[in-house]
C-alpha cells in the first residue's frame, strides 16, 4: 500500500480559496466530535474521481460504500471540496487516490491531516514521474489500478478475500476485453493524429499508437498567436473533429473547429462506466478523428 502524500507535495499546488480554513476546521470538528469513522458494518471508501468508483464497486460490490471527491461535471483542475467531501473523509475506512491530480496536490494533505490512521492507496505509484494524471484511460494502468485497489480492499476486508479475488479476476478479464476491442478498432489508424482541447487522452493514444495534439497546453488556453498556429496545423492535417470534454469551456475548441470546417465532439475521461466509455472513445477515434 502506498501513501500519496509525499508525491502530492512534489507538484505545484493550485491556488486555494478563502473557504479553505473553514473546511479544514470542519475536518477537525467532525473527527474530534466522534463522527462515524471506520467501525460501520459497511465501510466507506473515498476515491478522487468517478472511474475509480467503478473499479472499487466492481471489485467490492455491496461490501463497501463509495464516496467520490470530485463529483460528476466538476473538473479535477478547479474543484474545491465541500462539506460533503469533508464528512466523507471523516467517515472513510480507505482513500483511493490517483496520486497526481491537481485536486490532490492542493487538497489531499489538508483533507487527511486529521486522519493519520486512514490508509491511502495511490494508483499512480508506478507512474510517479508522469505529469498526465489521466492514467485510467489506459488499460495498462487500469490493470495496475485494479490490483492496487484489490490489495487495499483485502487488507480492510480479509474475510471477503475469496470473493474479492474472484471479482478481481472478472474485472481483469473485462479490462482485457476492452483493450482487445480498442486495439482491433484502432489498428487501421495506428500512427494517426487526433485533435483535442484538453490533453486528457495521452495515455490512451500511447496505448494504441496514436498521437494526441492539444489546443490547451500546460493548463492554459492558447493566446491568439498559439491559437492561429493550432488552426493552421489542423487545417493542413484535414482534421474533421475537435474533441472537447464537458468540464472545460468549449470556446477555443469551437473557434478552431469553425475555422477548419470541423465539428466539436464531446469525450469524457471522467465518465463512470470505464469499459463502455473506452469503447465509445475507440469508436469515435476510429470513425472520424484520426488523420495520417
Amino acid at each position: 500500500m502506498h501513501r500519496s502524500r509525499d508525491r502530492t507535495r512534489s507538484h505545484a499546488r493550485p491556488a486555494v480559496s478563502r473557504a479553505a480554513p473553514a473546511l479544514l476546521a470542519a475536518i477537525g470538528l467532525l473527527v474530534g466530535c466522534g463522527a462515524p469513522t471506520t467501525t460501520e458494518a459497511v465501510p466507506l471508501v473515498a476515491v478522487s474521481v468517478l472511474p475509480q468508483a467503478w473499479f472499487v464497486e466492481r471489485i467490492a460490490g455491496d461490501r463497501v460504500r463509495v464516496a467520490v471527491m470530485i463529483p460528476p461535471g466538476a473538473s479535477p483542475a478547479f474543484f474545491e471540496p465541500t462539506l460533503a467531501q469533508v464528512e466523507a473523509i471523516a467517515e472513510a475506512a480507505l482513500y483511493v487516490a490517483v496520486g497526481n491530480l491537481p485536486f490532490e496536490a492542493a487538497w489531499l494533505d489538508r483533507l487527511l491531516a486529521e486522519r493519520g490512521d486512514l490508509p491511502v492507496v495511490s494508483v499512480s505509484a508506478r507512474a510517479e514521474r508522469d505529469t498526465d494524471p489521466h492514467l485510467w484511460v489506459s488499460p495498462r494502468y487500469a490493470r495496475a489500478m485494479a490490483r492496487s485497489i484489490h490489495g487495499a480492499l483485502t487488507q480492510r476486508l480479509p474475510q471477503q478475500r475469496n470473493a474479492l479475488d474472484a471479482n478481481l479476476a472478472g474485472l481483469l478479464a473485462e479490462i482485457d476485453a476492452v483493450d482487445d476491442y480498442c486495439r482491433r478498432r484502432l489498428a487501421p489508424k495506428r500512427g494517426g493524429t487526433f485533435l483535442v482541447f484538453h490533453p486528457a487522452w495521452g495515455h490512451f493514444a500511447e496505448e494504441y499508437g496514436l498521437v494526441q495534439i492539444a489546443i490547451e497546453r500546460d493548463g492554459k488556453e492558447p493566446d491568439a498567436r498559439a491559437l492561429a498556429e493550432r488552426i493552421r496545423g489542423a487545417r493542413a492535417a484535414g482534421v474533421p473533429v475537435v474533441f472537447a470534454q464537458p468540464h472545460f469551456n468549449p470556446a477555443s475548441a469551437e473557434i478552431v473547429a469553425h475555422a477548419i470546417g470541423a465539428r466539436v465532439e464531446i469525450l469524457d475521461p471522467l465518465a463512470y462506466a470505464w469499459g463502455d466509455n473506452l469503447r465509445h472513445v475507440a469508436d469515435a477515434l476510429a470513425g472520424a478523428a484520426v488523420v495520417e
